[in-house]
C-alpha cells in the first residue's frame, strides 16, 4: 500500500467500560485546528505530528489574518513503559502538552499502549513569529521531534469542519491546477486570489514542431481520451463545425512552425542498434525514475497481516489534500508513437521547462543518449486512435466558416479573404478561432515573436463566485460555447465549495501550506516517503532493482523526506532542488528540477512545516591534529567501518554504496547527525545504516572511552576537511600511476588540466598540491587530498592530462597576474591579457596554431629547497622592449582549522620609474574587507577609484556561497588595494610601493578557501 502501516507493540491497555483504543484503529496524524482570535474563522487538517514555525504576518493557511491558537488532537502509541520526557521548543506563544488527560511536565512515567494527545498552543500576537516544536525522548532513544508513526486519531473523532476544510483544499488545489484564473480575472485588490498559485499550458508557436498534425486535431478533439489526466479541456463541439473549427486551428498552428513534423515509424525489422537503444530505454524509464509517475500501478504483494487493513481514504491523507489520487498521482502516458518523433522528444526531455516553466514535467538531467534511448521506447508504441500523418478534411467550405466567425467583416475584407489559398484560409480561420476560444489565456502563443494577447471578456473572478456552480462547472458542460472539463462529482463538488466559499478570507502568507501544497502539485511523494506517505511501492523498487547496474541494485530508493528540514544546510536543499546537487551521483535514479520559481522557496518552507528554521550554517568543531587522527581512525574499517557502505573523497567502498562523507558537513546539520547516529531506524525505518550509539555509549569503545559525543565530535572534525581528506583505513585510492606523496614534496612536469602542457604539479606533505603553468608564469590552482594520477598522460597514445586526486580548493584569475606600467597609469588589462598569446596562452592543437610574435613571459625555471618545495623564477616584459619585472614565487601550503589556504612568497625586482601590480583574485560578488579582528572595513565601490591600505587589511573575496580570503601579511609600506570591475566581476590588484631607482620587494600573499562565506568562519580562522 502506499501510505505507512503503524508498526505498533499491542499492549493492552488498563480495563474500561468502554473498548481501549488499538494500534490498528488509528487514522494517521492529529487532527489540527488553526483558529483565528476570538471568534474568527479557524481551519482544519490532519498534521503528521505537532510542529509549525511562521515568520512576522505569515499564518497556517491563507485565509487567516491572525491566529490565536492552534490546537493538536489525537493519540499517541507508547510502545514501551518507562519514564518520558515532552520538551517543547515555544517562541511567541505558549504551549500544553497533555497525555492521558494529564499535563506532560518534566519526566513522567507512562504505560505502554494507545493513550490520548492534546496539545494547545495560545499565539501572543496574531501575526508575531511563531515556532512551535515539541520534542520526546524515553526508553531506548534520545531527544528526537516527536516522530508521526507513534501518532494517531480516531475518524469518528473528526469535527464536521474537518470534512469541510479538506474539500475546500481539494477545491482549490484543482482550481489552481486547472488555471481558473487565466480567463476569470480577480479583482486587483483580491489578496485571497494572489494567494493562488500560477499554472500555464506548454507553449504552443511550435507545438507543431513537436507534435503530428494528426495528433493535435484528435487531441483537440478530446484531450481526456489520449491522457485521462490532463487538465485540458474539450473546447470543440462533437459536430460537424467543430471538426472543422479543431481542422482550421490544426492548420493554424502547423503555419506558425512552418511545415508538418514527419511521421516517424518503426522499421518492421528493427537494426540492433535500434533496438538496444530501446532496451537501454525500458531500463532507463524504470530506474531514472519516469515509471514512479507515469506507469500503471503493478500488482501488490501482499507482506503482513497488517495489509488486511481498510485502506485509506483521500481524506485520510496529510499529503493528498483530499484529492482522489492521494499523495501519489499517475499520468498516463498515451502512445507517444502516435504524437511525436524520437529525436523531438528526446530534446523535449532534455529541457522540458523551455516549453512550459510552469509545467509539472521536470528536468531529469539526461544525458543526450539516455533521452534519446527513452524516446526510443516510448515512441515504439502508438496510439491506435490517432493517424499521425492524416487530418480529414471539413466537409464545411472555409467562407462557410468565415461567415459566422467573421459576421462583422466588410465586403473588402471577406474579398481579401476569399481570394486567399484554400490552406491559408483555414490557418486563417485557425488564429481567429485560437483568439476566441482563449487558448492564449492559457498557452504562450507568438507568431513571428509576437505574443498573442489573452482575451479579457470572460466573466471575471467576482462573477464566478457570485454565480456559483455554474458556467465550467455545468454538470452537463457544452463545449461549444465554454470549456468542458472531465470532472470526477467529488472534483466537480470540491470546485464549487471552493469557488463558494474558499476565495473568502485575508490572502496571508503561507509559505508552510505552500509547501505542503508543493509536495503534492510536483509529485515529491511518488519517489520519497514522508511522514508515512508515499514513496516508490516495493513492486517497482523490485522491478528498478532487477534493472538497476549490479553494483547499485542494493539500494535503489531516494532518501526519506521525514524531518529533510531538520536534516539538510538550506543551501544544500537549495541545490538538490534547483541546482541538481546530489548526495549519490552514481545512481541512475534522478532527482527531478522543477526550477526555482516553482520550488525555490521550499527550502525554507519545509524546515517551517517541521517547526524548525533555515539554518545554514557550516558547523564547526574545533580541531586538533589529535582530533582529526582520531576521526580518521573512527571512519575506518578498525573503527566504526564507515568506509564499508560509504564513499569519502570521491573514492567509492566496495559494498552498498552510502553518500560521500567527505561532504557530510556541507549538507547536514550537526543536530541531526548526532541524532542520526544513535538512532537511525527510528529516523529512516528501514535503513541499513547500523546503530553506532547504543544506551549513550558507542560501540566502538578504544575510542575517547567509547564517549558518544566525543567520537562525533572527532569523525566531524575529519570529515570537515573535505573531499580531499586524507583516506581512512580500509578504503583504497584508485588505481593507476598514483604518484604519492611522503615526508618531501613531490614535483612532475607533466600536462595538467587547466594549467597546458608545460605545467608543473607540486605535491606537498600535508595533502596540499598546486599547479604552475610555465607558459603562461602563473600558479594556476591548488587543491588538496591525494596528489595525481599520471596514467592518462602514458595510457594509451598519451597525450591527456594527469588526473587530479582531489577537488581545487582555489582557482587562480585567468592569465598572466603581473602587470608593469608607467607612473600614473591604471592596472593593465589583466583579463584582455588572458587571451593574448603573448602573455602565454597555450594555442590549440587542432587545428594547429603556431605564435611568432614577441613573448612578454618568460619562465627562467625552478630550484629546489632541502625540502624539496620549488621557487618558481619568472620575468614579465609588459611592452616587449624592456624594462623587465623579475619575480620568485614560492608557494607552501595553509592549513587552519575551519580551511586550506595556499600562502605565495614573493620577491619582485621592479625597475626604477614603474609601477608593479599584481592580480590576487576575483570575486563574482562585492567584495569586502576586514580588519585583524575580523570587523568590517569599509569600502567605498562606487567610488571612482577603489583603493584600500593593504597593511592589516584582509580581503573577502565571494564566489556563490564560498569565498576566498586574501591577506598580505606585514604587507610593505605603501602597498594598496584597488578593485577593478570588469565583465560582472571584481579583480582585487595589489600596488606595490613605486619607487624612482630598481628596488626588491618581498612579500608574502595568503590565500584562504573558506568552505562558506560566513564572517564567522572568518574569526574562528584567525582566533589562534
Amino acid at each position: 500500500m502506499r501510505h505507512h502501516h503503524f508498526v505498533f507493540a499491542l499492549v493492552a491497555l488498563a480495563p474500561a467500560v468502554a473498548r481501549a483504543v488499538e494500534p490498528a484503529d488509528l487514522k494517521p496524524g492529529l487532527v489540527t485546528r488553526y483558529a483565528a482570535p476570538g471568534a474568527g474563522p479557524a481551519v482544519h487538517r490532519l498534521e503528521p505530528t505537532v510542529a509549525i514555525s511562521l515568520s512576522a504576518g505569515e499564518q497556517p493557511h491563507p485565509k487567516l489574518a491572525g491566529t490565536g491558537s492552534i490546537n493538536w488532537t489525537g493519540y499517541i502509541n507508547i510502545t514501551r513503559a518507562g519514564k518520558y520526557t515532552f520538551s517543547p521548543v515555544v517562541t511567541g506563544g505558549t504551549l500544553d502538552v497533555k497525555v492521558g488527560g494529564k499535563m506532560a511536565r518534566g519526566e513522567i512515567s507512562l504505560d505502554g499502549g494507545v493513550t490520548t494527545l492534546d496539545v494547545v498552543f495560545r499565539r501572543e500576537d496574531p501575526v508575531a513569529p511563531v515556532r512551535v516544536e515539541l520534542f520526546w525522548r524515553g526508553p531506548g532513544f534520545v531527544d528526537e521531534p516527536l516522530a508521526y508513526q507513534f501518532l494517531g486519531h480516531l475518524a469518528k473523532d473528526r469535527p464536521k469542519e474537518f470534512t469541510a476544510d479538506t474539500e475546500l483544499d481539494h477545491g482549490r488545489f484543482k482550481f489552481e491546477e486547472l488555471g481558473c484564473v487565466k480567463c476569470h480575472t480577480p479583482a486587483a485588490g483580491d489578496t485571497m486570489a494572489k494567494t493562488l498559485a500560477d499554472r500555464t499550458g506548454p507553449n504552443l508557436t511550435d507545438v507543431a514542431r513537436r507534435a503530428y498534425p494528426g495528433w493535435i486535431y484528435a487531441w483537440l478533439a478530446d484531450p481526456t481520451k489520449i491522457r485521462s489526466h490532463t487538465t485540458m479541456p474539450k473546447s470543440f463541439a462533437p459536430d460537424e463545425a467543430g471538426a472543422a473549427e479543431r481542422y482550421a486551428v490544426t492548420q493554424y498552428l502547423v503555419s506558425l512552425a512552418g511545415q508538418p513534423l514527419d511521421v516517424y515509424r518503426l522499421p518492421t525489422v528493427v537494426p540492433n542498434g535500434l533496438r538496444e537503444s530501446m532496451e537501454r530505454g525500458r531500463a532507463l524509464f524504470s530506474v531514472a525514475g519516469c515509471a514512479a509517475c507515469h506507469s500503471d500501478p503493478l500488482p501488490r504483494k501482499k507482506k503482513d497481516e497488517e495489509d488486511d487493513r481498510e485502506p485509506l481514504a483521500p481524506v485520510d491523507y496529510a499529503y493528498g489534500l483530499g484529492t482522489l489520487s492521494g499523495p501519489t498521482p499517475k499520468y498516463a502516458l498515451g502512445g507517444l508513437g502516435g504524437k511525436t518523433r524520437p529525436e523531438v522528444l528526446a530534446a523535449y526531455l532534455q529541457n522540458p521547462l523551455k516549453t512550459n516553466p510552469h509545467g509539472r514535467m521536470p528536468n531529469l538531467n539526461l544525458s543526450g543518449g539516455e533521452a534519446l534511448d527513452i524516446a526510443r521506447y516510448l515512441c515504439r508504441v502508438p496510439d491506435e486512435s490517432v493517424t499521425p500523418d492524416a487530418v480529414p478534411v471539413p466537409q464545411v467550405r472555409p467562407a462557410a466558416l468565415a461567415a459566422q466567425l467573421l459576421p462583422n467583416a466588410t465586403d473588402a475584407e471577406l474579398t481579401k479573404f476569399n481570394g486567399l489559398k484554400p490552406e491559408t484560409q483555414w490557418a486563417e480561420l485557425g488564429a481567429r478561432i485560437v483568439l476566441a476560444k482563449g487558448c492564449a489565456n492559457c498557452h504562450a502563443i507568438e507568431p513571428g515573436g509576437q505574443a498573442i494577447a489573452p482575451l479579457t471578456t470572460f466573466p471575471g473572478l467576482e462573477a464566478v463566485k457570485r454565480a456559483g456552480a455554474k458556467g465550467c462547472l455545468d454538470a452537463v458542460p457544452a463545449p461549444a460555447r465554454r470549456p468542458a472539463y472531465a470532472l470526477d462529482p467529488a472534483e466537480r463538488g470540491a470546485l464549487t465549495a471552493f469557488v463558494q466559499k474558499g476565495l473568502t478570507g485575508a490572502g496571508s502568507s503561507a509559505p508552510v501550506y505552500r509547501a505542503r501544497t508543493a509536495l503534492r502539485r510536483f509529485n515529491c511523494l511518488n519517489c520519497h516517503q514522508r511522514d508515512g506517505e508515499g514513496g516508490i511501492p516495493t513492486e517497482l523498487a523490485d522491478q528498478m532493482r532487477q534493472l538497476e547496474k549490479a553494483e547499485n541494485a542494493d539500494d535503489v530508493r531516494p532518501p526519506v523526506l521525514t524531518g529533510v528540514g531538520h536534516k539538510a544546510r538550506t543551501s544544500w536543499l537549495k541545490s538538490v532542488l534547483t541546482q541538481s546537487g546530489r548526495a549519490r551521483p552514481w545512481m541512475q535514479l534522478r532527482m527531478p528540477q522543477y526550477g526555482e520559481g516553482n520550488v525555490g522557496f521550499l527550502p525554507d518552507a519545509l524546515a517551517a512545516l517541521e517547526g524548525t528554521t533555515p539554518d545554514d550554517r557550516v558547523h564547526v568543531v574545533p580541531g586538533t591534529s589529535a582530533k582529526i587522527a582520531a576521526g580518521r581512525t573512527i571512519v575506518g574499517k578498525g573503527g566504526l567501518g564507515c568506509v564499508s557502505c560509504h564513499d569519502i573523497g570521491g573514492v567509492a567502498n566496495t559494498g552498498t554504496r552510502g553518500p560521500d562523507l567527505a561532504t557530510i558537513n556541507q549538507r547536514v546539520r550537526y543536530d541531526w547527525y548526532e541524532r542520526w547516529l544513535s538512532q537511525p531506524l527510528r529516523m529512516a525505518p528501514g535503513t541499513r545504516m547500523p546503530q553506532a550509539f547504543v544506551d549513550g555509549k558507542s560501540t566502538l569503545t578504544t575510542a575517547f572511552n567509547g564517549d558518544p559525543k566525543q567520537q562525533a565530535e572527532a569523525m566531524w572534525a575529519y570529515l570537515s576537511l573535505g573531499p580531499n581528506l586524507v583516506l581512512p583505513e580500509g578504503l583504497e585510492p584508485p588505481k593507476g600511476l598514483v604518484i604519492a606523496v611522503k615526508d618531501r614534496a613531490e614535483v612532475l612536469r607533466t600536462f595538467m588540466p587547466d594549467a597546458g602542457s608545460k605545467a608543473i604539479a607540486v605535491g606537498y606533505p600535508g595533502y596540499v598540491s598546486v599547479a604552475f603553468s610555465a607558459d603562461q608564469c602563473r600558479t594556476a590552482y591548488a587543491w588538496n587530498g591525494n596528489f595525481l594520477d599520471a596514467s592518462p598522460v602514458w595510457n594509451n597514445r598519451g597525450g591527456a592530462p594527469a588526473k587530479l586526486l582531489g577537488q581545487k580548493f582555489w582557482t587562480a584569475p585567468a592569465g598572466h597576474p603581473w602587470g608593469l606600467t608607467g607612473e600614473s597609469a591604471p592596472p593593465p588589462d589583466f583579463l584582455g591579457r588572458a587571451a593574448n598569446p603573448a602573455f602565454g596562452l597555450p594555442l590549440p592543437l587542432e587545428p594547429a596554431r603556431i605564435y611568432d610574435g614577441p613573448m612578454a613571459v618568460k619562465f627562467d625555471g625552478y630550484s629546489l629547497d632541502r625540502e624539496g618545495r620549488p621557487t618558481f623564477r619568472y620575468r614579465l616584459d609588459e611592452s616587449f622592449k624592456g624594462p623587465e619585472l623579475a619575480v620568485t614565487e614560492t608557494p607552501a601550503p595553509l592549513r587552519g582549522s575551519v580551511a586550506t589556504g595556499l600562502a605565495r612568497t614573493f620577491e619582485v625586482t621592479v625597475p626604477g620609474g614603474r609601477q608593479a601590480w599584481f592580480l590576487a583574485g576575483q570575486a563574482a560578488k562585492e567584495p569586502r574587507a576586514v580588519d585583524g579582528a575580523g570587523q568590517p572595513v569599509r569600502l567605498g565601490l562606487k567610488a571612482d577609484e577603489v583603493k584600500l591600505p593593504a597593511a592589516g587589511v584582509r580581503l573577502v573575496l565571494p564566489s556563490g556561497d564560498r569565498a576566498v580570503l586574501v591577506e598580505v601579511p606585514g604587507a610593505p609600506a605603501g602597498c594598496e588595494w584597488r578593485f577593478v570591475p570588469v565583465k560582472g566581476v571584481w579583480l582585487a590588484v595589489l600596488k606595490l610601493p613605486r619607487h624612482s631607482d630598481e628596488r626588491k620587494v618581498a612579500f608574502t600573499l595568503n590565500l584562504w578557501a573558506l568552505p562558506k562565506d560566513d564572517d564567522a568562519l572568518i574569526k574562528e580562522l584567525f582566533a589562534k
